[in-house]
């Protein structure tokens, strides 16, 4: 895969840019007749889907090209983000009913230019990644990488600003969020050092705990397990029963993925705290479990059955099945479930996990490494 660079970027752009005004050309040319349904069809796939896509893919490729190994590509993925939902929040604001035009230009936004940018900015992220580890290279870090995830965060909150004065907001998202981080926030120590004090190997200080920095790349992926398990929970909850002739889910298609997402969202406030954050105390704390017997020391882990919920494959396979049954295989609404689903859990597990990493993480980590001292339960690496 090529590497970014602001001049393909910049003919990509121009590119898109023709294919836009190609198709208002041949807008204004179809003659009415038989076959002018057609073109029409096909003016209208390149002045609003084709070419704006292109335009925008080749605008992130561009700001990806300015610096690519300073990760100008995380400018591009969050300009994406904001455009696609900024675009969605205002086609819920105005009426767009009455304004054709406007409501064709939000929903290119929408559903064309965000995500090609976001595509073009991922796609950067895999090429430079690529020839760093070729290469053997250390790249330098994004000037604003520490607070790109803030942003992020706002984002994600965008499309839901029609619904502030709707209480199922509060309920749905706020909710679960302020209780998630409570959870986390109050017990994660104290579970992290109960489980350690049960452990019948010793506990060796091998490492400085060192909490991980709240960066955008850090914060996506320690929210993905949350995220996970929740969906996991429910998917397996949902099917258990279902095998028993008991629908979990009732009424139409939205209301029953609704229904689906808060359970799954519920899921993550009440027992995300053993896979999430008491597994981050674990990798963060620098400790290892040393065996006298085998003489070999290894991190603490927790069990592999909760470990399991959170694999790629139960987050992947898990909400698309769900989605498709409850659409009853119609696959245009089912991939609309499928949005609304992840983006509330999205929404609820990137900013718990924020919050956490921003405000308890390192406390955590200080508090765990003392109480173990305190209590004898480890010893440093070197006496």
């Amino acid at each position: 895969m090529a590497e970014p660079s602001a001049k393909t970027g910049a003919a990509i752009t121009l590119t898109g840019l023709a294919i836009a005004v190609a198709g208002i050309v041949l807008g204004q040319i179809t003659p009415a007749g038989g076959v002018s349904a057609e073109l029409a069809w096909i003016s209208h796939l390149l002045v609003y889907d084709a070419g704006p896509a292109v335009a925008s893919f080749g605008v992130g490729w561009l700001v990806s090209g300015l610096h690519p190994l300073r990760k100008y590509y995380l400018y591009s993925g969050v300009a994406a983000v904001y455009l696609s939902f900024t675009a969605f929040a205002l086609s819920t604001f105005l009426n767009v009913e009455n304004l054709p035009a406007a409501a064709a230009i939000l929903l290119t936004l929408i559903y064309s230019a965000g995500p090609s940018m976001l595509l073009s900015a991922a796609l950067a992220g895999v090429a430079v990644n690529r020839r760093v580890r070729k290469a053997g290279i250390k790249p330098s870090p994004n000037p604003h990488e520490n607070i790109l995830d803030f942003f992020v965060m706002i984002a994600l909150y965008i499309p839901l600003l029609p619904a502030l004065g709707s209480p199922l907001f509060y309920l749905r998202y706020l909710l679960p969020v302020a209780v998630t981080f409570l959870v986390w926030h109050t017990a994660a120590p104290r579970l992290a050092l109960w489980l350690l004090s049960r452990r019948k190997t010793e506990i060796v200080l091998a490492e400085p705990p060192k909490a991980e920095e709240t960066t955008l790349f850090n914060v996506l992926s320690r929210s993905y397990i949350p995220m996970a398990f929740g969906l996991g929970v429910v998917t397996t909850v949902a099917s258990v029963l279902d095998l028993l002739n008991i629908s979990l889910f009732r009424g139409d298609p939205f209301s029953a993925t609704a229904d689906a997402a808060f359970l799954a969202a519920v899921a993550t406030a009440a027992g995300s705290l053993y896979v999430g954050p008491v597994a981050w105390l674990f990798e963060d704390s620098g400790i290892r479990l040393y065996d006298r017997v085998r003489r070999i020391m290894r991190p603490p882990s927790i069990h592999s059955l909760a470990d399991e919920m959170v694999e790629i494959y139960t987050f992947i396979f898990s909400p698309i099945a769900l989605t498709f049954a409850l659409a009853d295989g119609d696959l245009a609404l089912a991939l609309i479930l499928l949005g609304l689903t992840l983006h509330l859990l999205l929404t609820i597990s990137f900013t718990a996990t924020y919050l956490y990493m921003t405000f308890s993480a390192k406390k955590h980590l200080e508090t765990m490494v003392r109480s173990l001292q305190a209590r004898n339960l480890a010893r440093p690496l070197h006496n």
